[in-house]
């Protein structure tokens, strides 16, 4: 009987790589999806784009839906979904310091302005420092600033998030609009 199944072992840890492809985000409609590999992806044809891993890394650590625990400050705003992402039930390593993926930022989806006596803009700030130190942790930086403004008019929080590499040189740098709806109290 012939074998059918081959198994590629290294494959990931090829020089140009496709196991990991970009998180795309597009300011216009608020989302992240991916983008087709663009034609000087050589290695890559017919693929999904692996261009951009700070920027896809950035993308799902801000918005990959983190599990909120029933101790949390914000919990009640979960309204019963405590929500959080299913490889976190899987496999984390806490030997190896790995915690669970993502950040609370939708806790603010339909929050009011200002929550526990903080405005949600402090409070979306705080959420994003959590998600990204670990960029820090596994030294893609050294330093991770992250801004949030409440635009009432538009009715949105926007998020600026800047890194910086050991030169001090910024290495990512990219606005985020987190959609907001205002709960009248």
């Amino acid at each position: 009987m012939a074998n059918d199944v081959v198994i590629r072992v290294a494959e990931g840890c090829a020089t140009d790589s496709n196991a990991l492809w970009d998180a795309v985000w597009d300011p216009a409609r608020g989302v992240a999806d991916w983008a087709m590999a663009e034609p000087d992806e050589t290695t890559n044809h017919g693929g999904l784009r692996a261009k951009a891993a700070i920027d896809t890394a950035v993308t799902l650590l801000l918005f990959t839906d983190k599990r909120v625990d029933p101790g949390h400050p914000l919990y009640a705003l979960a309204d019963g979904d405590a929500r959080g992402w299913w490889g976190d039930g899987i496999d984390v390593r806490a030997d190896l310091d790995e915690g669970p993926l993502g950040s609370h930022l939708w806790l603010l989806e339909r929050a009011p302005l200002t929550i526990l006596g903080l405005p949600a803009s402090q409070w979306a700030e705080q959420f994003a420092l959590e998600a990204l130190a670990t960029l820090r942790d596994q030294g893609v930086c050294v330093r991770i600033d992250a801004q949030a403004t409440t635009n009432e008019m538009a009715g949105r929080i926007e998020l600026a998030v800047a890194l910086y590499g050991r030169d001090g040189l910024l290495v990512y740098d990219r606005k985020f609009d987190v959609l907001w709806n205002q709960v009248a109290r």
